[in-house]
């Protein structure tokens, strides 16, 4: 077994797990087939630490997993190599069985990870109708043929589930690219104005990097509290193989453009980018990294996973010493760079760089200040809720004081 949980988090996301006699008749755990082609197979976990993963299952790449997941009436564990470590299994909730008044099934319209309901509004992604999708990704495989973006009031009936079940507490935006000078931040305002008037929430969005930097100020000012735009992959020759939509489309150096501006916008740990570890040298990686700190953004590392119906299907799987080194490199460059690593957390498909300490020794691993605890706690989101919003109200009024006093 793995020496530390996000070690352990690495090898069950990058290699699944198999299920036990146990495991195989539990509804309430593993997704049922009518989610098949829409949402990966996978169980949520919550490993030691609170380590939260989301570990594929009964795919073609987890048959030869070292992994097991056995259970035994409410008690859950993994084993390996004859050794077991006791974990919480997240059930799938309620709200998935349930449909909109429309008619639309939950499931269709956000689905839960960690302690987010995750949300693409909008219909597939320009890169693929374009000829030129990333190469990794499965959204052109689920997009159904002539479906119309998902209707404000669903999603809202949708989140307000959600919440009332407890099985959220934030919301995730995410959308794949929109052509166009705002890449998708007018079609996603209506969403993010409901949100914001019916729910006491931070919501984070997703999306690739408008042409001009003030579609970021509209980002912030139409109320998105966490904003990311994914690199992926820092080397160009990489990028440009693996998303030809990407480098062609918008460009390598406008995402690092429009991250370094939207961190002087958005407060400290808010602004984020996903590099995806497995798919270039653990050196440019790290060299992304660093890129990106310099700025002041936040790093996140997606681990790699060689879905079926893409194009990386066969591709190889990193193993999980491999790229240890480009974990403890994430926690030590954050930390250095002072960048607040309490609001993005609890990323069951992605390895934060609070979650990255485990590989940077002892002296790291107590790392963990006082106000990390205080954020997991109830009175400790309601602060962050409040200081989100004062925030915003002074940065808009400047930005609007700003504007006025110079005619514009």
């Amino acid at each position: 077994m793995p020496p530390n949980p996000t070690q352990l988090k690495l090898d069950l996301a990058i290699r699944g797990a198999r299920l036990d006699a146990s495991m195989r008749n539990r509804p309430d755990i593993v997704r049922v087939p009518w989610v098949r082609d829409y949402v990966a197979r996978s169980i949520e976990l919550v490993l030691p630490e609170d380590i939260w993963v989301s570990v594929p299952i009964e795919e073609r790449f987890t048959e030869n997993s070292p992994y097991c997941l056995g259970s035994e009436g409410d008690r859950f564990w993994v084993t390996s190599n004859g050794e077991r470590c006791e974990v919480r299994v997240v059930p799938q909730p309620p709200y998935y069985g349930k449909a909109t008044r429309s008619g639309l099934p939950m499931w269709r319209v956000g689905t839960a990870y960690g302690g987010y309901v995750t949300i693409n509004p909008a219909v597939g992604c320009a890169f693929t109708t374009l000829g030129a999708p990333c190469r990794f990704c499965d959204i052109g495989a689920w997009s159904r043929e002539g479906a119309a973006p998902l209707s404000v009031d669903d999603v809202v009936e949708t989140v307000r589930a959600a919440f009332a079940e407890g099985a959220v507490e934030y919301v995730y935006f995410h959308i794949g690219y929109i052509a166009g000078e705002d890449a998708g931040i007018e079609f996603l305002d209506p969403y993010v104005d409901a949100i914001k008037k019916q729910f006491d929430t931070l919501v984070a969005v997703q999306l690739q990097p408008p042409a001009n930097n003030r579609w970021i100020d509209r980002t912030y000012a139409m109320g998105a509290d966490a904003l990311s735009y994914s690199v992926e992959i820092h080397d160009p020759e990489l990028l440009l193989r693996y998303c030809p939509g990407r480098a062609n489309q918008v460009g390598r150096e406008r995402y690092y453009e429009a991250l370094g501006y939207a961190a002087t916008i958005f407060p400290s740990g808010t602004v984020w980018s996903d590099l995806i570890v497995g798919l270039e040298p653990p050196e440019s990686t790290m060299a992304g990294i660093d890129a990106l700190v310099r700025m002041g953004v936040l790093p996140v590392l997606s681990l790699f996973r060689p879905l079926d119906n893409t194009q990386l299907g066969s591709h190889p799987l990193p193993t999980a010493s491999e790229v240890a080194p480009i974990f403890a490199h994430l926690f030590n460059a954050v930390r250095n760079a002072r960048i607040n690593m309490n609001w993005v957390r609890d990323l069951s498909f992605a390895v934060t760089p609070l979650e990255a300490r485990f590989f940077a020794g002892e002296e790291a691993r107590g790392a963990v200040g006082v106000g990390t605890h205080f954020y997991r706690t109830r009175l400790g989101t309601m602060t962050a809720r409040n200081l989100s919003r004062l925030r915003r109200r002074l940065r808009v009024r400047k930005v609007s004081d700003s504007l006025d006093s110079s005619q514009l």
